[in-house]
């Protein structure tokens, strides 16, 4: 029995995002501009379906676009907090959105990330056993009746106009001459389901998208392109050599590059179902180790398996410097790896908090005229000052310049583009890459976190993974800490958002007792006992507060000195800066 695959893609979706961030863009000619340099806009990366019929397009030029639609409304990607580069976070924020609607539809569709704003969905076990519960309860009929798909075309070749008497026509004569088929009830009964889901993904989220109904990624994916936006087309497999017969051949997944034009220059042909009418012996001389593979295509086969991807592997930052615009100083490349460096900590730590996993390894990569240098470095720490560290140690030897030392001056050759991308996440957040606020409990609500090792056979590491237990009958209430019970190893985390006064010390300890981190009190026995890198943040900003109360008591004792005994005049010390402030832009 074939699969039952569907592609989701949403329709012009960084449009849609800025139309739903302004409600009166809806229905509107809009375009998105990628982050300008220098005062001279970008080029276009979005364009509206109302845009279109103007003849709008990507790539053209603002300017460009103006003149054909007057009435456009640009709008522009948002620059970076920490680096003069585009932020794309509320894409990424809304594609969050629709990949969770997908994901609670049902646990036994497979959900696979394509991209930001496509996925595909095997409802291959969904369907069958849908069916199994429709023909129980007598509700086949009526679930697949025509009404159940008011935006599905049915791809048979003829279907290119946007006719709907046309489409009910199809699509009515489908359904009732596959009533005894069950191939093609199951693919009707996932028409059905994705109309539900794209249904579900606009009332939950307001975005739009189109759908593409069949038995493999790859026809999923082609026949969708045929009527959007807002809708979604079926291929039953009988149509599918139809289709292939006058398909581009740029237009098939996978053969939009290199290969694609390899195969029409070779070959001398433009559609994809010419490739069966080649002659074998030329299609294996012109293809040795790949003609087996352009036949099965040519045919609509496909067998990739779609795979449940929620999260992406990798996490990256990067900037380009074309021309003029290369980096030739060290103070410019630290400034922007300083700029670049915090913004990837602050997307690893978002992901380390939604996710609950951890990186452990940071490719960077430097494009400059004379190559492209790159190194993996492993991640010990989230912080952004700890990561500039690595990253900086790691790149200043690669300065040819003999006129500058490791802090200013030339550098030598010029970069063109600068690349930091963090991987390898593994389950679980150690205890190393945790703020120190996660172990000073500022908050009402803790949970009880299990910390343990599993060994890895691949790479000889023991990495560590989170469980959580239920919470003991007596919680930790004074203070934050660690404890052992046997060889685990327990540790408090916050997780709520409701600041909470701390309870008072015991009677029987007194301040000495205790140090103070960012005005709050912490055992000086369970600071010891902190990670490292934890520490490290902290002791030099514990070391000015203890200077600061030093130099106030000072201060105050030599105002009682030249005031008399009538008045004293304490100085306030400063709070130390909170660790958040590290990601302030600087001005």
């Amino acid at each position: 029995m074939r699969r039952v695959i569907s592609l989701i893609d949403m329709d012009c979706f960084y449009a849609q995002v800025e139309q739903r961030d302004n409600p009166a863009l809806w229905d509107q000619p809009v375009i998105v501009v990628q982050h300008s340099r220098q005062g001279v806009e970008g080029g276009i990366l979005a364009v509206s379906y109302e845009a279109r019929p103007f003849g709008v397009k990507r790539g053209m030029s603002v300017a460009d676009a103006k003149l054909k639609c007057p009435q456009i409304n640009v709008c522009h990607v948002p620059i970076g907090e920490y680096a003069d580069k585009a932020d794309i976070q509320k894409y990424r924020d809304a594609s969050a959105e629709v990949f969770r609607v997908l994901n609670n539809f049902d646990t036994s569709i497979i959900v696979e990330k394509a991209s930001v704003d496509e996925a595909f969905l095997d409802l291959t076990t969904y369907t069958n056993e849908r069916l199994e519960e429709l023909r129980e309860n007598g509700n086949l009929e009526e679930f697949t009746a025509i009404e159940h798909l008011p935006t599905t075309f049915l791809a048979t070749g003829e279907d290119v106009k946007e006719n709907d008497h046309l489409r009910e026509q199809m699509l009515t004569d489908f359904i009732t001459g596959s009533l005894h088929s069950t191939e093609n009830i199951l693919l009707l009964i996932a028409a059905c389901t994705v109309e539900a889901i794209r249904d579900r993904i606009h009332e939950e989220t307001q975005f739009y998208c189109s759908a593409g109904v069949g038995n493999n990624k790859m026809m999923a994916k082609l026949v969708c392109a045929r009527h959007k936006p807002r809708q979604q087309t079926l291929i039953p497999w009988v149509y599918v050599r139809e289709i292939l017969r006058t398909t581009p051949i740029g237009d098939v997944r996978g053969f939009g590059g290199k290969l694609g034009n390899r195969v029409q220059e070779l070959l001398n042909i433009t559609l994809m179902g010419e490739i069966l009418e080649i002659d074998y012996s030329l299609l294996v001389e012109s293809f040795p180790d790949q003609h087996e593979y352009l036949i099965a295509i040519a045919q609509g086969m496909c067998d990739e398996p779609v795979r449940p991807r929620k999260e992406s592997s990798s996490i990256a930052v990067s900037k380009n410097f074309p021309g003029k615009l290369a980096i030739r100083t060290i103070q410019e490349l630290r400034k922007w790896l300083d700029g670049l460096t915090k913004e990837l900590a602050k997307r690893l730590w978002t992901d380390q908090n939604e996710n609950k996993r951890t990186a452990e390894n940071l490719v960077y990569s430097l494009l400059t005229e004379e190559g492209k240098p790159q190194k993996t470095l492993k991640i010990n720490n989230y912080h952004p000052d700890v990561l500039f560290g690595q990253i900086w140690a790691a790149i200043k030897v690669l300065n040819r310049s003999n006129l500058a030392n490791s802090e200013q001056g030339p550098w030598t050759p010029p970069i063109l583009n600068i690349s930091l991308s963090a991987s390898r996440f593994q389950p679980g957040i150690p205890a190393a890459t945790r703020s120190i606020k996660e172990f000073l409990g500022e908050k009402k609500r803790r949970k009880w976190v299990r910390q343990h090792a599993v060994y890895d056979e691949n790479d000889g590491r023991a990495d560590v993974i989170i469980e959580e237990p239920p919470p003991p009958k007596t919680p930790a209430a004074s203070k934050p800490s660690t404890s052992t019970i046997g060889s685990v190893e327990y540790i408090v985390i916050d997780d709520s958002d409701e600041e909470t006064a701390p309870p008072p010390p015991p009677k029987s300890t007194t301040n000495i007792d205790y140090i103070t981190v960012d005005g709050k009190k912490i055992s000086k026995k369970v600071f010891r006992n902190l990670p490292p890198e934890i520490k490290k943040q902290y002791e030099h900003r514990i070391a000015l507060e203890e200077a600061r109360l030093l130099k106030a008591k000072s201060d105050a004792k030599n105002s009682r000195k030249r005031a008399g005994p009538i008045k004293s005049d304490v100085q306030k010390t400063k709070k130390p800066k909170p660790l958040d402030s590290f990601f302030k832009k600087k001005t």
